[in-house]
């Protein structure tokens, strides 16, 4: 892999994406890229529920109408494939399609638990609260990414990022910025913030020619961030 430094704007921007892209997950959301890019990069879901606001799991479980046993990840391999014939009632074990005692075609599917025999069926999940509601969040994501910045007269590390924003990325709405920030050791930091929390920290700047003019760039220090140090790692914004 090229090192970072190498990597031309376009496919550094893309980099930094997918690196937050990754975080996203971690926190149970879904990721999805818009068609056409109109300034937002992701469409993120996820599922809570409306009680206690855990994440909402929207897998089927797979349990024992017997016994209790949940056999929903690893122990499907342990679920005996089981038919009975619809006509004499005759119990048979694999993918048969003929019932060795009549020949009859009739068969039904009975998946049955390796530990009592019992029947295994598909029930919806509900929370460990006890709740069996849950909703879906949705939000608009726009990744702006940097690097260190070099100086180009001496080459040297300046210990800033930087960053371009413009009057067009203030989306109104559930829409949220996500600065990637990757320093010398390839390491990266992310700033979370709501379209409203910029514009706060912005203050009167907000207003100055440059920013309309699309020349706003915003520079702050590496090592704390500046201003938007408070926005590191808050991805419970999202939330």
């Amino acid at each position: 892999m090229p090192d970072i430094s190498e990597l031309s704007e376009k496919h550094f921007s893309r980099y930094g994406e997918f690196l937050v892209s990754f975080e996203l997950s971690k926190y149970g959301w879904n990721i999805y890229n818009p068609v056409y890019d109109e300034y937002i990069d992701f469409i993120i879901h996820k599922f809570i529920c409306k009680d206690c606001g855990k994440l909402w799991n929207q897998t089927p479980a797979l349990v024992c109408k017997n016994c209790g046993k949940d056999f929903s990840k690893s122990l499907k391999k342990d679920i005996i494939a089981k038919k009975i014939c619809r006509d004499c009632g005759h119990e048979m074990i694999g993918n048969k399609i003929l019932c060795s005692n009549c020949k009859s075609r009739e068969l039904l599917n009975k998946p049955t638990c390796d530990d009592c025999d019992g029947e295994i069926e598909m029930i919806k999940y509900t929370c460990e609260c006890g709740s069996s509601n849950y909703e879906t969040k949705f939000r608009t994501i726009q990744v702006k990414s940097s690097r260190i910045e070099i100086d180009k007269k001496t080459g040297k590390n300046k210990n800033t990022y930087a960053v371009d924003m413009k009057p067009r990325d203030l989306i109104k709405g559930k829409h949220y910025f996500i600065w990637c920030l990757i320093d010398t050791k390839d390491m990266p930091h992310f700033l979370v913030m709501s379209v409203k929390d910029f514009e706060e920290t912005m203050g009167n700047s907000l207003k100055g020619i440059s920013f309309f003019k699309d020349q706003d760039r915003q520079h702050f220090s590496a090592s704390n961030f500046g201003k938007w140090g408070k926005f590191l790692d808050k991805f419970e914004k999202l939330d």
